[in-house]
């Protein structure tokens, strides 16, 4: 127990924690100002430019927060963000993919499934990000 708990309480994953609080909020402001934008312009597709584009620049945001302040990478650049980028997408794929199988299997609401799913893959992301996408100098040693 106490292992678990000291995870929860070390200070890069409260870090973490915020990054993606942050990133999330960011990414719902972002959506909604687009809404406004494109709703009239484009009735059809509004929602899909809104998801993208806000996306996007919520990554940006949350890559350079992970980058400068949660890990303090050591790496380059450019390494650190096409590792990045490709855990990003690989996770949006495994959610997607799981939340739609999940949804065939067990008769509950989408939301419930799709929480328990990221909730997971956040843990994940948060692991793999530490040791694998933005290793500090001391972590290479």
């Amino acid at each position: 127990m106490k292992k678990i708990f000291g995870k929860i309480t070390d200070k890069t994953f409260l870090k973490y924690v915020f990054s993606a609080g942050t990133s999330f909020l960011l990414d719902l402001a972002l959506f909604q100002l687009f809404l406004i934008v494109f709703g009239k312009a484009f009735p059809d597709t509004y929602i899909i430019i809104s998801t993208v584009l806000a996306r996007i620049l919520s990554s940006i945001y949350n890559f350079i927060i992970n980058r400068k302040v949660v890990f303090k990478s050591g790496s380059k650049v450019s390494s650190d963000i096409i590792k990045y980028y490709a855990l990003s997408i690989s996770q949006m794929i495994v959610s997607s993919v799981s939340v739609h199988f999940l949804c065939m299997l067990i008769n509950t609401y989408e939301i419930v499934i799709k929480l328990a799913v990221d909730i997971v893959l956040f843990l994940i992301s948060y692991h793999i990000q530490k040791k694998y996408i933005f290793k500090n100098r001391a972590q290479k040693s």
